[in-house]
Parts: structure tokens; C-alpha cells; sequence
């Protein structure tokens, strides 16, 4: 790879670290926040047994913000890249999974308590966005912090957190509507 292409390649792996991870941490602390609901909302998918839902609602929060500060700080291991497209696979298959049973009006349970989303497609999309956003870092080996790979990681998480306000937004206030 030339110079430019593996300068480019760095500032992808630290922009796609930085948007994912600020996602995540933002994610768990909101959980966190939420924790009294967090179980209603992962029980709502109906994918786990009941035994499982206090525990998963328990370790998800934490779980998330580790994997954010782990892709914020730079680590040349793998593992947490790897870690965060997992979790992201495993959430876009839960939404995916009730979508295809029509059950498609709970909560998404993403993060933003107030921002109530319904399960939707583009939400899964959003997840693939993401896991794609990380895979220039599972090829690089040391992860030097570049200044622009930094903002343009902020960059895509103010986008991604404009495009998740924009899409809660009830349909009529979405379109410009005036409620009387």
C-alpha cells in the first residue's frame, strides 16, 4: 500500500474507533441511566429466557461501555473492533429477527430513553454501517491517534446521533408538520 493509501487507511481506522466507540459508551451510560426499564425492553424481543433477561439487562450496560473506552483507546488488539461488530451483528439480528415476526412497534432499546424507536429496518442498516465502519481497524496493526482520523470520527457520531433524532421523529413532525 502506498503512503497515501495507508495514511488513509489510518485515519478510516481511527474515525470508525472513535464514532463506534463514542456510540457505545454513550449507549451503556444511557442504559445505565434506564436501569429500571432495561429489562422490559430486552424481554420485549422475545428472544431470551426469562432466567436470562435480569442478568443480560445487568451486563449489557457495562459491557458496552467497555467496548467503547476499548475502541477509544487505541489498542492495537483486535479484540475490541472485533467485540463491538459482534455485538452490533448480535442487536441488528434481535431487530431483524422481530421485524420478520411483524413485531415491529417495540422499542429498539438503542440508547436515548427519549427518543423511544421503533424497530425499522434502516435501524439494522444503521448497525451494518457501523460493524463496516470498524473493519480498516481489524487490518491495522498499531493505531497512532491522527487529529483528522479523530474528527472525522466525531463527525460520523454527531451525524449518526442527528440521523437517529431525525428518525424517531413522529412521522408528521418528520415532515414538517405542525401539530395544533
Amino acid at each position: 500500500m502506498d503512503a497515501i493509501g495507508h495514511e488513509l487507511w489510518l485515519v478510516l481506522s481511527v474515525a470508525g474507533r472513535v464514532c463506534v466507540g463514542l456510540v457505545f459508551v454513550l449507549a451503556g451510560v444511557q442504559k445505565a441511566q434506564h436501569w429500571k426499564i432495561l429489562p422490559g425492553v430486552i424481554a420485549n424481543y422475545r428472544l431470551l429466557p426469562r432466567f436470562a433477561v435480569a442478568p443480560v439487562s445487568a451486563l449489557l450496560p457495562v459491557l458496552e461501555m467497555i467496548v467503547g473506552l476499548l475502541l477509544l483507546s487505541g489498542f492495537a488488539s483486535p479484540a475490541a473492533p472485533l467485540a463491538a461488530i459482534a455485538l452490533l451483528a448480535l442487536f441488528a439480528a434481535a431487530m431483524a429477527i422481530n421485524l420478520r415476526r411483524g413485531r415491529a412497534h417495540i422499542d429498539c432499546g438503542c440508547g436515548q430513553s427519549f427518543l423511544k424507536q421503533s424497530l425499522r429496518w434502516s435501524l439494522v442498516a444503521r448497525n451494518a454501517v457501523l460493524a463496516l465502519l470498524l473493519v480498516p481497524s481489524l487490518a491495522s496493526a498499531a493505531m497512532p491517534l491522527a487529529l483528522s482520523g479523530v474528527v472525522a470520527g466525531l463527525a460520523f457520531f454527531l451525524l449518526t446521533l442527528v440521523l437517529n433524532t431525525l428518525s424517531a421523529l413522529p412521522p408528521a413532525l418528520a415532515r414538517g408538520h405542525r401539530f395544533a
